[in-house]
């Protein structure tokens, strides 16, 4: 019994500085070609996590353009961050008006999104539902903000946020029902990076990792932490102990959670080494998922590592031992796809039943 989860940053910004429109249907089309060929080939993965989304309207349109095309079989949900409406900064929209074809009051937006198998059971965060329970087909992703303060248009102020779904598990790998739900959380990131970081400037890449490693607190104390508290405490509301409902189940094996995005830091870091500490496994052994330059060029192998998927907490949720064993399995990331300036992770994540 496993999961199968890709996560790519599809660097979608860089659609909005293409010079023109043929140059940006070329960009388009390759990326969603890249996606469905990462479907196809990794056996239709049930999450898929997205950074750099974009979406855009020309002024004399009625209605906003996803840049992607939603892949049959697949639910979506996206969060814009950043937007040329509520951010009209000078400094984040004006060069790509100066130095493509783009009209002026044109619409941009930016953000993260969450792509799952429609079959996949879908719940919110906070219910606690039966083996039974059908989802109600609604979508509901939880967004947590990451940094707060004045948004300035640049890297170092751009707004940052996590992803929350949460999925259940009810079935083994021969279709018989579990004993008890299972609960799967998806956590989709991107973490802050500063200019001029890893440049040979050490105050500066001190500055970086301890805003990462504030946001990586609000990760895994704001949202692990405080879920698997709830857990503990019976699923109480307000503080106050209740009963299950008929429609809820408090006996469920330890939920398991999957935390994937762009984390902006290497594998050397002290915010690698804290999640490391917090019992979280780095599922990729082989390295290698940032590049510099942009997208759609031929490019070698990526030398610098910032995207991971971490799974755990190990002992509580995933056994170690099984772990060690299937994560040597996992594939390095797919250097075949070249439209988008990171390449994409595919991972397969064994779920192993551990507490109730």
């Amino acid at each position: 019994m496993e999961i199968r989860v890709i996560n790519w940053n599809i660097g979608g910004a860089k659609y909005f500085e293409e010079p023109n429109d043929n140059k940006r249907r070329q960009f388009k089309n390759e990326l969603n070609k890249g996606l469905k060929d990462l479907i196809r080939r990794n056996q239709k993965p049930d999450v898929i996590t997205l950074q750099e989304i974009v979406e855009y309207k020309m002024p004399q349109e009625t209605s906003i353009t996803p840049i992607l095309d939603i892949p049959k079989g697949y639910s979506y949900c996206q969060t814009i961050l950043i937007d040329s409406i509520r951010h009209p900064y000078v400094s984040k929209w004006w060069k790509i008006i100066k130095t493509t074809d783009w009209p002026e009051g044109s619409y941009f937006g930016q953000g993260n999104a969450i792509l799952w198998k429609t079959d996949f059971l879908h719940f919110p965060v906070w219910e606690v539902p039966t083996l039974k329970t059908k989802p109600d087909g609604k979508t509901h992703i939880e967004e947590v903000i990451l940094m707060s303060g004045l948004y300035f248009g640049d890297r170092n102020t751009e707004p940052r946020a996590a992803l929350v779904a949460h999925f259940m598990i009810v079935k083994d790998d021969k279709n018989k029902e579990l004993k008890h739900p299972l609960d799967v959380f998806i956590v989709n990131l991107h973490l802050t990076t500063l200019m001029g970081e890893r440049e040979g400037i050490p105050e500066l890449d001190e500055k970086a990792s301890k805003l990462r490693l504030h946001q990586l607190e609000i990760i895994t104390n704001g949202i692990v932490s405080r879920y698997n508290l709830w857990r503990k405490s019976g699923y109480s509301f307000r503080g106050e102990k209740r009963t299950s409902e008929k429609d809820e189940d408090f006996k469920r094996y330890s939920p398991i959670w999957i935390i994937c995005g762009d984390f902006n830091f290497t594998p050397e870091s002290v915010e690698h080494a804290r999640m490391d500490k917090l019992n979280f496994i780095d599922v990729h052994t082989q390295r290698g998922t940032g590049t510099k330059g942009k997208g759609m060029g031929k490019r070698a192998k990526a030398t610098l590592t910032c995207d991971y998927i971490f799974a755990g907490p190990k002992f509580i949720s995933l056994d170690p031992s099984i772990m060690e064993v299937s994560i040597r399995s996992n594939p390095a990331p797919d250097y075949t796809i070249h439209v988008s300036d990171h390449y994409p992770l595919i991972a397969s994540i064994p779920l192993t039943r551990l507490g109730l």
